[in-house]
Formats: C-alpha cells, structure tokens, sequence
C-alpha cells in the first residue's frame, strides 16, 4: 500500500484485525512456499520459470515499439482488475485462451467432425484462403486438419465473434447456446483451439483471426500501443486509421486478386474489429469495404468513409427502440432498465438482448440488400457480437446478465443460418464461429485475490515519481521522457514490481495483514515482471 497517513479509523481495524489474529492464530497459510514469497528471481530466472505455452504465447503478443515497456503476469489465479475494479481477461492462461472454433457448411466442409488437436486463430485466414486457392505467404497459422479440401468454394464466408464468449464462459451457461451446439454437432469443431498469443484482447485476437499471424507480426497487439513517437495511443485511432496493421488481411488481399469485385464487409462494435478486414483504401490497391461500428455515446453506427462504406442498412435504426421498449416492459416495470442495465442511456443501450436482436436484423438485411454470396467470386463477412464481454466487464461472467445476452446472441445465430439457407442456399455458404477470450471469474469465486491497477500505478509513483502512462492488465506503459528526466531504467521499474507484494497493493486492511485466499501478505503478486524487449531474444 503507497505510503500515506492511517486514519484513526483504520488504526481501529487493525486493533479489531490484531485481536483477532491472535486469538485464532495464524490464519494465512503460505501454501507457495519461498518461490511467492522470497526474494524475486532475475528476469531471465522468471521467464524460464513459466511453462513452456506461457512464455511462447506471451512472445507472440510483443512487437518491438507498440508493446508496453514491462511484461506483466499476474500469479495465476490473481488478476489484474480495470481501474473501475471491473473484470479484465488478458493472460496466456487456458481459461482466458480455449475458445470455441466452429465450421459450419452443408455439402461444404466435413459435418460431425470433432477435432481436439491445439489449433489457434491464426490458422483460420489460411484455411478460408486455402478454399479459395489463394495464396497467404509466410503466415504463422496453418490450414486447419481436415479443412483443407472442401465439398465445394463458398459464394460467402461469415465469421461470427462472440466477444467473450470462451470456454469458459459457455462452460458457465451451457444451456445458454443450442444452436452454437447444434453446429458443433453439424459441422466441424476444433475443441482445443486457443487464441494463440497474449494480451488476449479484442484488437489484437480479431487482427490475428484477420490476418493469419500473430502481434509480433501484424503489429497491433493490445488495446492501447505506443505510435512511432512513443507515445500511448488506441490501437485503431479510435476509427481514424488502422495504420498499426503491419501486414494485409486475407480479406482485401482476396479483394485487390480479384480486382475489389469481391464483397467484403465487418459490423463491430468498435474499430477494434477492423483487423479482420483490413485498412481499406489505406492499403495501396484497396477499395471501400463495408464497415461499421458504433458512436458508443450517441449510440449510432458509423465508419470512417475516406477508407470505408457504411452499408444503407446500418443508417435506419428504426427498428431498436421498439425492441427496446419491449425488453423494458418484460419484467413488468417499464422503468427503463433491463436487469439493472440502463435502457436510456445512450452510451450503453447495446449491452442487452434487444440490441443484439438488433444487430441480427441488420446483419440478415445487410446479406439480402448487398447480395453476399450471389456470384461466382467468394464474398467475405465478419461480425463481433460485443454483448456477452460488455456485460460481464460491468456484473462479471457469472451473472444472470450474461446469460440473457449469450441467449440472444445464440438465438441471432440460429437466425443467421437460417437466413443464409434462404438467401444463399445450403452447400453455398460457410459459418465460422468462435470467440477472442475467455472472461475472468471473480476473485472471491475461486479464493484468489484480485489486483488493483491504480494501486499499482500509486506505488510506482510514491517510488520514482510520475514515470507511468497507463498499468494493463499484462503490461506497464511508461513515459520516457519521465524516466530520462530522472534518470530511472525500465529495469529497476521492472525489479520494483517483481517485489511487490500482495500487502503493497492491498486497499483493505484485512488483506494488508492476513493476505487473501491462500496468499499471504508477503506474496508477490506477480508471476513475471521483465523489461518487454527480453521478450525477443531470451534463451531458456
């Protein structure tokens, strides 16, 4: 905890906290012995200490220049929480990595297959561009085992993201997707997919799912990435440019070979999703896909019309507050809100089930009016379902919330299939279906402790002064003119939080004294804590 005065009050809590102790001894066992509690390793001693899937994933997610100064992992099952002590889902961890990936198609690929062989995002782009016998060079992901010959090339590939919507999560509600388990059982599913690299957040995964290589290639590799100045900034500008894209997606290199004839098109909810398409006409050569995200605080879709078209569809949302008023009046109050969800307030009426009932429609009718899947030229569509991540980051994966929006967005599949026989025809079409992370369970469910950014960032300042642009759940940004200024190294930053202990961070007195979980107070709370750049070049 940053040094700071104690209030008479406190000093009154840690007398009840001390008798308490003593009269029922030592309550924190340290089950971690002196690898949590003694001195930290060295930074090579740490990175060699992770399993083997650890460290490679966490590799994949450092690009030189874009990543954070400091490399970050929590021990696990800690976590870092937002700064609103919200829950985040950033780390190499399986429940955070296994996510669902599911190829549907009749009369197109394999129907009843189940493939448990560990498999990652990366490898989708090169598997779609494989049908289309289009060439992905030096892409890290490979064709997917038994995908690389299909019954017949698809008229139109859809990829659908259910933000959020990992293993983890599914395995919370499983009554909550019958029709994701009937595509399971009717197409072909790949059990142990992971993401494929860390931080596990929405622009880098979508980027990788787009592109077929992972951040320490395509560049974008967290939400907040250093520009070429160093400083901090959002991975997409906020929708101005998705300039930090190092390579082309498969979507518009499958467009510009086929002289930008093909339809290509993604409906996010924020740019973040714009790494499954591309740049646009950024990218010499390409044209104006479709895009569209949302004006989260008008709550209206848009996109950035000098590199991309917003579809006619997207401007008439005519039809979302009719739904709105009727999700308001299920539960027989008519209050405006939806299971503590506020349904007037602009900046966040996308977070339950009316919305994405919305977002459904759009999606069907954007697939009619367009003429996805009409000719002889394979169109590509991606989509990211927002609402079971929104959710859970405000009431946490385990609430009834969740559940309700999982529904929703499994039930929009189900109509998204059956759109796609109607329109299309079955054996012309393929659905993709899978996640970008897990979510995190809350501290007090799995007897862990959960670990405050602000915290954090107030103690790195009481020690070296205000050297620190933002904490991330797997990364620390730095300023480096700050750090020049006082003549302080990333390596002495990076030795600081190696030695932070569960008391340093602890805003509540009972956990500064008696620890949390199984933690003592004295535990480290961070597994790894290196300069990032040793991410490259470290030998085990």
């Amino acid at each position: 905890m940053a040094a700071r005065r104690r209030t008479a009050a406190r000093v009154a809590v840690v007398a009840v906290v001390a008798l308490s102790i003593a009269a029922l001894g030592r309550i924190t066992i340290d089950t971690l012995g002196d690898r949590a509690t003694g001195p930290a390793p060295s930074f090579k001693a740490q990175l060699c200490a992770l399993p083997e899937d650890w460290l490679e994933l966490t590799q994949r997610g450092y690009y030189e220049g874009r990543s954070g100064h400091i490399s970050l992992l929590p021990r696990t099952p800690m976590y870092m929480t937002t700064g609103g002590k919200g829950w985040t889902h950033s780390g190499p961890w399986d429940y955070l990595q296994k996510v669902p990936l599911v190829f549907y198609g009749p009369g197109v690929v394999p129907e009843g297959a189940e493939v448990g062989r560990r498999v990652s995002l990366a490898d989708v782009a090169p598997t779609i561009a494989s049908w289309m016998d289009h060439e992905l060079p030096d892409v890290a992901g490979r064709v997917l085992p038994g995908l690389g010959r299909v019954g017949r090339v698809p008229a139109v590939v859809v990829t659908v993201v259910w933000d959020g919507g990992g293993w983890n999560a599914l395995e919370h509600w499983p009554d909550s997707w019958p029709n994701l388990a009937a595509l399971m059982a009717e197409g072909t599913s790949y059990t142990g997919a992971i993401v494929g690299s860390s931080p596990s957040v929405t622009p880098a995964v979508h980027t990788t799912l787009g592109t077929g290589h992972f951040p320490e290639t395509h560049g974008v590799t967290d939400v907040p990435v250093r520009n070429e100045r160093g400083i901090v900034t959002d991975a997409f500008l906020n929708g101005r440019s998705a300039r930090f894209m190092e390579v082309e997606a498969l979507a518009e290199s499958w467009d510009m070979a086929r002289g930008n004839r093909a339809l290509v098109g993604e409906i996010g909810y924020e740019p973040w999703h714009l790494g499954m398409i591309g740049k646009g006409t950024e990218t010499p050569g390409g044209d104006r896909d479709h895009a569209a995200w949302l004006i989260r605080s008008e709550n209206r879709w848009t996109t950035r019309p000098e590199h991309y078209r917003l579809p006619t569809v997207f401007r008439d949302q005519s039809d979302l507050q009719p739904r709105l008023d009727e999700l308001d009046v299920a539960d027989g109050d008519g209050d405006d809100r939806w299971m503590g969800v506020p349904l007037d307030d602009p900046a966040r009426i996308e977070e339950n089930p009316a919305f994405v009932a919305h977002h459904g429609a759009k999606l069907r009718e954007l697939i009619s009016t367009e003429g996805y899947g009409t000719d002889g030229i394979t169109d590509l569509l991606f989509t990211n379902f927002k609402q079971i991540d929104r959710v859970a980051h405000y009431f946490n994966m385990a609430a009834p919330q969740v559940r309700e929006v999982m529904a929703a967005t499994d039930a929009e599949l189900g109509a998204l299939v059956e759109h796609l026989d109607d329109e299309v025809g079955r054996g012309r079409y393929v659905v993709i279906v899978t996640a970008d992370h897990g979510m995190q369970p809350d501290d007090e469910a799995i007897d862990s402790y959960a670990i405050d950014p602000n915290e954090t960032e107030r103690d790195i300042t009481a020690r070296f002064g205000p050297i620190v642009r933002a904490v991330w759940p797997t990364q620390v940004f730095l300023l480096d003119d700050e750090l020049d200024a006082r003549g302080v190294s990333v390596e002495e930053v990076a030795a600081f939080l190696g030695d932070y202990r569960l008391r340093d961070n602890a805003t509540r007195v009972d956990q500064e004294l008696l620890g949390s979980g199984p933690y003592a107070p004295n535990t480290r709370v961070f597994e790894l804590a290196v300069p990032a750049r040793m991410l490259e070049s470290v030998t085990c």
